[in-house]
């Protein structure tokens, strides 16, 4: 008996990171639209950050399909999960980038951006990097937390050996930074416009 609770403890693990992670890639949030923005004419490129089984689906939960209902032409640039070859990666992308004239505004959390801040300064196609934090609103629209979302990314945290940015920064109970982006994207439009 106490080898089959053994055995089916990872089986269960599993089952919670597959059902956690699709349940953040379905769910849907309420968000009004912001009328008049003004539009990047770079794209934005959303970076993930260090993935494992807990969360590994949809990175950054709605913030992509937030900026692109507002008309952003908007990427997510899925680098590896852990180790070394994000960097490789992230440069072979910078480097093709560059080498094709192409210049992007880019958005990653703290850790990532400090993880890989070498290769965004030496890069002639970053015309932008935002680090997106959360800066707790406080909206009527925010949902009850999940204990179950909560969960997965104590869980995350975990098997990465420490947790690499607040659950906030990435909206995974809710976008509570889209103003704060859309802000920051207006910006950049901006210059945009100017440059």
């Amino acid at each position: 008996m106490i080898e089959l609770v053994f055995f089916s403890i990872p089986f269960l693990a599993l089952a919670f990171a597959i059902f956690t992670n699709l349940y953040r890639e379905h769910r849907r949030y309420p968000f009004a639209l912001k009328p008049n923005c003004l539009l990047t004419r770079k794209p934005v490129v959303f970076i993930t950050g260090p993935r494992s089984i807990f969360y590994f689906r949809k990175y950054w939960n709605a913030y992509p399909e937030i900026l692109a209902e507002h008309g952003y032409e908007v990427f997510t640039l899925a680098l590896p999960w852990r180790g070394q070859e994000r960097s490789q990666c992230l440069q072979m992308y910078l480097e093709k980038q560059a080498a094709r004239g192409l210049k992007y505004h880019f958005i990653c959390d703290r850790y990532t951006s400090e993880e890989l801040r070498n290769l965004f300064e030496k890069s002639s196609s970053v015309a932008s990097l935002t680090i997106l934090e959360d800066q707790q609103e406080v909206t009527e629209t925010a949902p009850t937390p999940s204990f179950f979302l909560g969960l997965s990314y104590r869980l995350h945290g975990w098997a990465c050996r420490s947790l690499p940015v607040p659950a906030g920064d990435l909206g995974i109970q809710f976008p509570s930074s889209t103003e704060w982006l859309l802000q920051r994207m207006q910006e950049k439009g901006e210059q945009d416009f100017l440059s």
